[in-house]
């Protein structure tokens, strides 16, 4: 495309051979906007841009450049709109968006693997962006716009029919998915979470209820009613409503059964049995997950057989409640929870399998919510035996700060303090004994830690792993 295809009024007919709003992914013949962001601000990066070969500048200030140029009115609208014209964006994939405070990642995994058990389909979300077997990381949950319009021109190439993509409220508040179209969305649950960006629960709802209210009357929601919030979604969207919960919902789960390798349940849809469900996942919040699914896909017209193959041949989600046994009969459990929500629940339906102590590992990201801390500490030490709090990518945020809050209302209990997460783990297997369950909580299967500026290689399940194994070695 020529820039005169994107603006008509100026008589410039270079070929543009990209878009970008980082001034690092510039090449010769592109297009830069100067978009405004949380840290850093484009325009002072256009003169990077210039020297690597920016053909166009698109910024929301008067410029003195030799470059051609456009001030607009706002820059980040801008750059979705030639995003979409660059890569033809039309909205012809059938896209489900999966938000809410926990469990968005697991759900959307399920809804992709029940609905490419029917035809292709493409998920966008926190494991990355996966279509055809092919699965590429991404940043965000919510991938920014580039990256966002690059996948959906790929995923049309080859023909993709559904897309699963979880929205997350930060993406949203961000502009990520702005004039992008959903038909569809699952609504999970909201607990406190983002609060140092919404400042309170009702602002946190009202940013998640934008992608209900981009949903026209055709589309369908699942929601969770079993959650505070979600009585509230009528009142943003015409689309169709379709309820699910434990408690409640005309979707509902019963004769629950669980252990560390299996969930099971019965479904039943307004008070009449459907099908009996066996998960290869643990817990009571994957039971929700997956009736979202199965409301969404019944109500949308898929056949209960097809829903049901989809969710068994799920048997892991990357990063989610992974887990082993070593041959003292100890068991490491890793997992993301990194909510007061999600880990009350990880920790309650963990709680009546246990047969020794629960030892558990955790800490809160630095730079984020701090109103989340010492909720968070309550919960662990109320749950579990031994609670070692540790770092977790605590950025250039004051680590012993992160730890005050973390232990704000425990003065009458007891816990460690370790200044790294290899040494909390090796505390955690010196104390362990036989039947117990170490439990890492936060990260899940990330690959690196963040402190101050840097960021080092570090992943929980293979360094439990790695210690639980010497353990063996010692005592054998």
């Amino acid at each position: 495309m020529k820039l005169h295809d994107f603006y008509p009024q100026l008589q410039l007919f270079t070929e543009v051979k990209g878009i970008t709003a980082d001034s690092r992914k510039v090449k010769d013949n592109y297009i830069f906007v100067a978009v405004k962001g949380k840290k850093y601000n484009g325009k002072n990066f256009i003169k990077n841009a210039i020297r690597q070969g920016a053909c166009f500048i698109v910024s929301e200030h008067h410029l003195w450049s030799s470059v051609p140029h456009l001030k607009v009115e706002n820059a980040k609208k801008e750059y979705v709109r030639l995003l979409q014209k660059f890569y033809h964006y039309r909205p012809d994939i059938y896209t489900i968006g999966v938000t809410g405070t926990d469990g968005k990642t697991t759900t959307a995994t399920m809804m992709h693997s029940i609905l490419n058990g029917l035809i292709d389909s493409a998920y966008i979300g926190t494991n990355g962006i996966s279509y055809l077997g092919k699965n590429v990381p991404s940043k965000n949950t919510t991938p920014g716009p580039e990256l966002l319009y690059a996948s959906w021109n790929i995923f049309r190439k080859y023909h993709i029919h559904d897309l699963v993509m979880e929205v997350s409220s930060e993406g949203i508040l961000d502009g990520r998915v702005d004039h992008f179209q959903f038909n569809g969305a699952i609504y999970t649950n909201l607990s406190c979470e983002h609060l140092n960006t919404h400042k309170n629960m009702d602002e946190y709802f009202k940013c998640k209820a934008h992608l209900f209210e981009a949903i026209s009357k055709d589309g369908l929601i699942a929601i969770n009613t079993d959650d505070y919030y979600a009585h509230f979604i009528k009142f943003y969207t015409s689309a169709h409503l379709i309820t699910y919960g434990i408690s409640t919902g005309s979707y509902q789960a019963k004769n629950i059964q669980m252990d560390l390798e299996h969930s099971e349940f019965d479904v039943y849809y307004l008070g009449k049995f459907l099908d009996h469900i066996r998960l290869s996942l643990f817990g009571k919040y994957n039971i929700y997950n997956a009736l979202g699914c199965i409301a969404y896909c019944h109500e949308y017209g898929i056949d209960l057989p097809y829903i049901k193959k989809g969710l068994e041949l799920l048997k892991s989600v990357d990063g989610r409640f992974m887990h082993f046994t070593n041959h003292q009969d100890i068991t490491g459990i890793v997992d993301f929870a990194h909510t007061p929500n999600a880990l009350k629940n990880l920790l309650s339906d963990l709680l009546p399998l246990k047969k020794n102590k629960m030892i558990l590992i955790l800490g809160a990201a630095g730079e984020k919510d701090r109103t989340k801390r010492a909720e968070m500490g309550k919960i662990a030490t109320h749950f579990a035996d031994i609670t070692i709090f540790t770092s977790e990518d605590p950025k250039n945020e004051n680590l012993f700060q992160i730890f005050l809050d973390l232990t704000e209302n425990l003065q009458d209990k007891e816990y460690y303090l370790t200044l790294s997460r290899k040494d909390a783990i090796k505390l955690a297997v010196s104390l362990a004994e036989p039947k117990d369950f170490i439990i890492i909580t936060g990260k899940g299967n990330e690959q690196t830690e963040q402190i101050m500026n840097f960021t080092f290689q570090h992943n929980d399940y293979r360094l439990l792993y790695s210690e639980l194994t010497k353990i063996n070695d010692r005592r054998n």
